[in-house]
């Protein structure tokens, strides 16, 4: 198994295997935990063509922009949806400013934070999906956060939204992220939690889980601890819950794959809002399934 690239030390035996269940692309992937930090592994951990297929511009909702009707309630929705997770944490800690969200997808969150007043960029390696979102006013550059353009001390905030899962190298990540900020400026990170019971429950089937596209899957101490390897000062932490996590991981246990797949992934997805205030409340009676942290840069 790879050396867990947080604290380096090895990672122990398989703790589950599963599959890409979302999309149905072939493979089959083993998560091992880190015997120092707690950290999980996917493994194999692929890389270049072998994990482009796992992405795909035409299925891959994150990256898909609005089109016909449907597209456009399904935008229309978003933009409610990620108004309303301003106000709530992490990102309701940040201040006004400048803005980076690593990971920005078709901007539905950069977008938010700028029609509150913040300039906002973002750096996505979907081409595709940079061009959606700069089509919402987002400065949107294609690559990831080892190619962002900016000099140091650009920003005021530095945003991982669900993206730190996903990138082989967090330590590193985060750490390109501090030197990107301003000192004082903070970093907002939101992961799905490794530690919730929702993941204890469902094993493989777990929604978030999300093989083989999350890299690796964090709890409370493993978070923690790539933020302040990073040279950053964890300032708060906590959990909150998704509106897809315990719908879809129900799903998986009983279909063992996605069975909405392209215009119906969005019906499906409405679905999920308009439920929003019944799961959200169970999940976050449980302990919700993901998990935030806010940091900064020393001054």
């Amino acid at each position: 198994m790879t050396a867990c690239p947080v604290c380096g030390s090895p990672a122990g035996p398989p703790l589950l295997r599963g599959r890409d269940r979302l999309l149905g692309v072939p493979g089959e992937f083993a998560v091992a935990g880190c015997t120092g930090c707690g950290l999980a592994l996917t493994e194999p951990r692929l890389a270049g063509e072998a994990l482009a297929r796992h992405y795909p511009d035409e299925e891959y909702e994150p990256y898909r922009p609005p089109s016909g009707p449907l597209g456009r309630l399904m935008a229309a929705n978003r933009r409610l949806q990620m108004d309303a997770k301003l106000r709530s944490q992490p990102f309701r800690s940040l201040e006004g400013g400048r803005l980076l969200d690593v990971g920005c997808g078709r901007g539905d969150l950069a977008a938010a934070f700028a029609r509150r007043g913040w300039e906002a960029c973002g750096i996505e390696p979907s081409r595709a999906a940079v061009e959606a979102a700069r089509a919402l006013g987002v400065d949107a550059r294609a690559g990831t956060i080892d190619d962002a353009p900016w000099p140091e001390g650009s920003f005021d905030a530095v945003v991982f939204n669900h993206s730190l899962e996903h990138i082989p190298d967090p330590v590193g990540a985060l750490a390109r992220a501090r030197e990107l900020l301003r000192p004082g400026g903070r970093v907002a990170v939101v992961v799905p939690d490794w530690g919730s019971r929702q993941r204890r429950l469902f094993g493989s089937r777990w929604f978030h889980l999300d093989l083989p596209r999350h890299l690796q899957h964090f709890d409370a101490r493993s978070l923690a601890e790539a933020v302040r390897r990073a040279g950053l000062r964890p300032l708060a932490t906590g959990t909150n819950a998704s509106a897809s996590g315990l719908p879809g991981s129900v799903q998986y246990a009983l279909a063992g794959r996605c069975v909405f797949r392209g215009p119906w992934l969005r019906v499906a997805l409405l679905a999920l809002m308009a439920l929003y205030p019944l799961t959200g409340a169970v999940v976050r009676a449980t302990g919700g399934d993901w998990r935030w942290i806010v940091a900064e840069r020393p001054a």
